[in-house]
């Protein structure tokens, strides 16, 4: 990965790509097939905290109420655990684009491995996802990855993130020629 912020070519041929710092998670997938496989995004939640429910005269409609109340806690408890797995991943030099994404990491992946990967696009608001790939090389500490098959809102997120990306660099490229006159 080069430092000079704009990347093209290789991996990225047909994206623009970027240099950046996320927070992200690479795990290597044993014994998957990739038709399993589907790239998405985490489920945003913003709820009241709702403490109980009030009384209904129809006894048999307020125990179905209660029950179904039971069940979204249930759920929603389930999504903010998830969220917090997002919050936790630790943030890497990464160099990415629409079509796959390079990231230092301490270990060694396979060529042609299956990887999952857990990202959060700073973006706002925040895009936290699950990516599936297949490790196109891996040397000197980097991990290029391409992606497998994604629908187009998930890839347009992606390439919306690069471009944001682009625009700051360009942005503090500009005003530090202003500083340097």
């Amino acid at each position: 990965m080069e430092d000079n912020g704009v990347q093209s070519g290789g991996l990225h041929s047909g994206y623009s790509s970027v240099s950046a710092q996320i927070p992200i998670e690479v795990v290597p997938l044993a014994g998957v097939g990739n038709e399993a496989l589907r790239t998405r995004l985490t489920t945003e939640m913003h709820l009241t905290d709702i403490k109980e429910l009030p009384e209904h005269d129809d006894k048999v409609l307020s125990a179905w109420l209660k029950l179904l109340n039971q069940k979204l806690e249930t759920v929603i408890g389930l999504l903010d655990k998830e969220r917090e797995q997002f919050r936790r991943l630790a943030y890497r030099n990464v160099e990415i684009s629409g079509g796959g994404i390079t990231v230092r990491l301490p270990d060694e992946f396979e060529n042609k491995g299956l990887v999952e990967m857990k990202m959060l696009l700073p973006a706002i608001p925040p895009v936290a996802m699950y990516v599936y790939g297949e490790v196109d090389d891996c040397r000197d500490g980097a991990v290029s990855v391409r992606y497998l098959p994604m629908d187009d809102e998930l890839r347009d997120r992606i390439v919306h993130y690069v471009f944001q990306r682009q625009r700051e660099l360009f942005r503090e490229q500009r005003e530090n020629r202003g500083k340097d006159n």
